[in-house]
């Protein structure tokens, strides 16, 4: 079997067939072309850094991640996020998961990349903890309120300074953040939401108090930290975060995790 690393656009777009195969295999579906397009060959944050492991001319594993732009008030963060893992169900005993990982947080450490960050479902939960030796706290939870609730409970989303939050303050990265195929986004001078049916999904803002310029919905769905137990009668489903320091040090706690971190699949 050979591993090959892929480290720019034009790489991705040369697997690409491979990859859609390996996709309908492990997951039963086809891959959207569009978000896939998206995420890999359109993302102005740079490429996306993969180990791909081919037995002859098949695709039997993939590892990726792709560069997404966090900052905090004081300085960027060369942050990548870990993407669809994907191993053939007949190499799953080749530990084919933590070498393609492994080999891509290498290329990761040669590129200066700080760090590799993630929302696991709880299937692959185990294997980022404890074979990859991801920091892994306690499942954030997505809770869907009114608007006069999300607005009784702004004071448990406040940030601080130092906290990393996704830069949508970038025009490039906020209008391919905002682009992505099938969402209807609406961008409102730093309030960043996405439209499906009656209800919304809050996928960024600076400030709490911008809350108040979200429209009436059904229900307002929106990412709180596994700290605040006050919302946890709204909780529509549990969503675990993570990550693992490549050339600096990974903390969960210094992320402010919001949907448009996550929303990228």
């Amino acid at each position: 079997m050979d591993i090959i690393r892929i480290r720019d656009k034009a790489g991705f777009a040369a697997h690409r067939g491979a990859i859609e195969m390996l996709f309908t295999e492990c997951f039963g579906d086809r891959l959207s072309a569009d978000v896939w397009e998206w995420a890999y060959l359109t993302n102005p944050n740079g490429a996306g850094v993969a180990s791909l492991c081919y037995d002859g001319e098949r695709l039997v594993g993939h590892y990726a991640a792709i560069p997404v732009r966090l900052k905090s008030d004081a300085r960027a963060v060369n942050a990548y996020q870990s993407m669809t893992t994907m191993v053939s169900a007949d190499y799953r005993k080749e530990g084919l998961f933590v070498k393609l990982a492994t080999d891509t947080y290498a290329q990761a450490r040669e590129l200066g990349i700080d760090c590799v960050l993630g929302f696991p479902n709880a299937m692959s939960t185990p294997g980022f903890r404890n074979k990859l030796n991801w920091t892994l706290p306690e499942p954030d939870y997505v809770a869907t309120l009114s608007k006069s609730e999300l607005l009784l409970a702004a004071d448990h989303f406040r940030r601080g300074p130092e906290q990393w939050r996704l830069d949508l303050d970038d025009a490039a990265n906020r209008e391919w953040r905002l682009s992505k195929p099938g969402a209807a986004c609406v961008w409102d001078d730093g309030l960043a939401y996405k439209r499906h049916g009656d209800n919304i999904d809050v996928l960024a803002f600076d400030d709490p108090a911008q809350f108040e310029r979200l429209p009436e919905a059904a229900g307002i769905s929106i990412l709180v930290p596994a700290t605040v137990d006050a919302l946890r009668s709204h909780l529509a489903f549990e969503y675990q975060f993570g990550g693992i320091g490549i050339c600096s040090a990974f903390d969960p706690a210094q992320v402010q995790r919001q949907m448009g971190i996550s929303d990228v699949f």
